[in-house]
C-alpha cells in the first residue's frame, strides 16, 4: 500500500474482499441487512443535510484500535 493511501477516500479503488462479517459457515447472518441499512442511512443523511465541506486548513485526526474512526471532522455548512 503506498504511503499515505490510508488517509484518502478513493471512490474508484479496487474491490477489497475483507472479512468484516466473517466468511463461510461463520458468516454473520445479518451482514446483508447491515450493509443495506448502512447504505440507506448514509444516503438519507446526505439527502437531508445542506451542502457542506471540510473547513479550509482543518487538521483531521484519526484513531485506529478495535474500530477506526475520526477524532474530529471540522465542517463548514452552506
Amino acid at each position: 500500500m503506498p504511503p499515505g493511501s490510508r488517509d484518502r477516500f478513493v471512490i474508484d479503488r479496487t474491490r477489497n474482499r475483507h472479512l468484516a462479517f466473517g466468511a463461510g459457515p461463520h458468516r454473520c447472518l445479518g451482514s446483508h441487512l447491515a450493509r443495506v441499512e448502512l447504505a440507506v442511512a448514509i444516503e438519507e443523511r446526505h439527502r437531508r443535510i445542506p451542502d457542506y465541506r471540510i473547513a479550509e486548513g482543518a487538521e483531521i485526526t484519526q484513531h485506529i484500535g478495535g474500530v477506526a474512526g475520526l477524532d474530529g471532522l471540522p465542517l463548514v455548512w452552506a
